[in-house]
């Protein structure tokens, strides 16, 4: 069984926030429900998954919970991290922790057991999804997302993780460089060793590689997961993701 840490904390203004007419856009709505309750709802229904934190704004979530819809609510705290480590001081630390953003409303329990089932047999600190371009492209041709090249293919990152709480919140110091390049892949190159940036213009560079250097960067033991749950991945930041997402889910429901 496993913990689930959400991230629904707001962040600045932006076209997408403007144009729903929302200050936060985990509570866009879609078919009536923000896009938090969509992630919600498979978590709840994910046989593995036991507690669930949700950290944001708490009066917007007070009137989100339910007898149905339970959670502990910790309030927002600033920057990413800073959420992620509030979430996580409140779930089981003796055992890794799902953290998931609050905006990827396409996923369902399935998709959540998959992936924790590809992250067996638990012996890491970090785990931490990727997925193929070719799949990606193959799924939602319409997206754009940003991708690094290796040598076997593009591949970009997915919006949730397994994550050792004891390890995270003794080197949360650490993590600062990485979340800030985490989308720019020209300028994470620039904190590789030179062995690994002389790979990367001629495809060389292996996922093995970048494990090893982000165990050794972090201070853990670090996995990437292949994925092919694309759903995981489509998280809602522009205009043009929010109406990929509606166009697919009124398709879905045609189909019912």
């Amino acid at each position: 069984m496993f913990d689930a840490v959400v991230l629904a904390g707001g962040g600045k203004r932006e076209p997408l926030t403007e144009q729903e007419k929302v200050d936060n856009k985990a509570f866009i709505l879609i078919n009536g429900q923000p896009l938090l309750s969509f992630v919600l709802k498979a978590l709840q229904e994910a046989p593995s998954i036991q507690n669930i934190v949700v950290v944001g704004p708490d009066q917007d979530l007070l009137k989100l919970r339910n007898q149905e819809n339970d959670y502990v609510i910790v309030p927002e705290k600033g920057s990413m991290l800073n959420n992620i480590a509030a979430g996580l001081e409140e779930v089981d630390k003796n055992r890794l922790c799902l953290v998931i953003t609050g905006d990827i409303p396409l996923i369902n329990a399935d998709v959540v057991e998959d992936f924790l089932i590809l992250c067996e047999p638990y012996d890491h600190d970090l785990y931490y999804p990727i997925l193929s371009k070719d799949n990606c492209d193959r799924h939602f041709p319409e997206t754009k997302r940003t991708y690094v090249r290796l040598k076997k293919g593009q591949v970009t990152g997915g919006n949730l993780g397994l994550v050792n709480p004891h390890w995270f919140l003794e080197n949360k110091a650490r993590l600062e460089l990485f979340i800030s390049y985490r989308k720019k892949p020209v300028k994470m190159l620039r904190i590789l060793p030179a062995a690994l940036v002389l790979k990367y213009p001629f495809g060389m560079l292996s996922v093995n590689d970048l494990e090893l250097f982000i165990s050794r960067l972090l201070n853990l033991k670090a996995k990437a997961v292949h994925c092919n749950k694309v759903e995981i991945g489509m998280d809602v930041d522009k205009t043009s993701d929010l109406a990929v997402v509606k166009n697919f889910l009124a398709n879905k429901r045609m189909t019912w």
